[in-house]
């Protein structure tokens, strides 16, 4: 695959995985949509992190250290950090049994509204430094 093949593949990955959060919130299941938040965003890190460097995308679901592997990270608006922070630790916690219960009751309606806002505006961000 060629570098914008690539690219291009991440994105719509990403944008699959935010359509996909939007459909979890939509029904009510605020558990996988702050997972499918995180998958956006790690998606959409991924696409840039081809975008810069023209090699394939690191084996990594750490937000930070992926943004932190380009540019990225020194770009991000305090709002931004905050975003990813929010969303790091969805990947585990909606993974495993013993950590669902204690974060489902964090990802309330509300809180997911929210969050799904935010992680539209980050996935936007991320892809306007791709043009």
């Amino acid at each position: 695959m060629t570098q914008q093949e690539s690219v291009a593949f991440w994105t719509n990955k990403a944008m699959d995985e935010l359509e996909t959060a939007t459909i979890m919130f939509n029904s009510a299941k605020y558990l996988y949509t702050g997972f499918m938040c995180h998958q956006c965003i790690e998606k959409a890190l991924k696409a840039y992190y081809i975008f810069v460097h023209d090699e394939r995308q690191p084996y990594q679901h750490n937000l930070e250290k992926l943004a932190g592997m380009t540019d990225l990270y020194g770009k991000l608006d305090e709002r931004k950090k905050q975003t990813i922070k929010k969303l790091q630790p969805l990947y585990i916690e909606a993974r495993y049994e013993d950590e669902k219960n204690a974060v489902a009751d964090r990802l309330t309606k509300t809180y997911c509204s929210e969050l799904l806002g935010e992680t539209e505006v980050l996935l936007e961000w991320i892809l306007s430094l791709m043009k």
